[in-house]
């Protein structure tokens, strides 16, 4: 889910809160279980709180934020068993589009995977931006398959794991396991074997989901 800045004025206010919320859930500076106060989000964006609660109901919708009846709104946080089963979905579901994209990569597809692995590759010493552009590699591969509701799904479940994974990122700092790497997905497509495509696309999104769910 690509989002703009929530300092760009030329978005409404729901845009700027959602957007704002949203960049310090991805961020890791709100992290599950935290409070999202609604006062604060709008002082900080001066925009009045109507908008706020808005764009709450949209990151619930998301997956992002859960909202408790006479509690208000905290970031979603989810359990050791949730994740795992998370991780379980993003893994059939995202070696599904892989199956579904082999026929649509040529030539530019190819280049433009290995774009966004060498951008993975040069951040790996930034945490944050090395995260969006993993992701960004993982959705281009879904955007081939040409099945827009999958990729909404594989994305949500994304946003919806993404403090998991950026814990345990800055654990191990194990961006890259030897024998799941993102080449070998690259590989996998230029053998033109669907079968071997997808397990390899599971096995990369299944790769530590014991560790992973661990740090819920």
């Amino acid at each position: 889910m690509t989002t703009r800045s929530a300092t760009d004025k030329t978005l409404s206010p729901v845009e700027q809160a959602y957007n704002y919320i949203l960049e310090n859930i991805l961020s890791g500076d709100l992290a599950p279980g935290m409070r999202l106060r609604t006062e604060a989000v709008a002082e900080s964006l001066g925009i009045s709180r109507m908008p706020v609660r808005d764009a709450l109901r949209r990151l619930e919708a998301d997956g992002a934020v859960m909202i408790f009846a006479n509690r208000g709104a905290s970031v979603a946080e989810y359990s050791r068993d949730e994740v795992t089963q998370l991780i379980e979905m993003r893994a059939v579901l995202e070696g599904l589009a892989a199956r579904l994209a082999l026929p649509n990569f040529g030539e530019l597809e190819i280049d433009e995977l290995q774009h966004l692995k060498r951008r993975m590759d040069r951040s790996a010493g930034e945490l944050t931006r090395w995260i969006a552009y993993h992701d960004d590699f993982h959705n281009y591969i879904t955007s081939i398959s040409k099945r827009p509701l999958l990729k909404l799904q594989t994305e949500r479940m994304r946003l919806m794991l993404r403090p998991y994974y950026q814990r345990y990122y800055a654990a191990t700092r194990e961006l890259e396991i030897f024998g799941l790497e993102h080449q070998k997905i690259i590989d996998a497509i230029l053998m033109q074997d669907p079968n071997h495509l997808e397990q390899t696309v599971r096995a990369h999104a299944m790769k530590n989901v014991d560790r992973i769910a661990s740090l819920a």
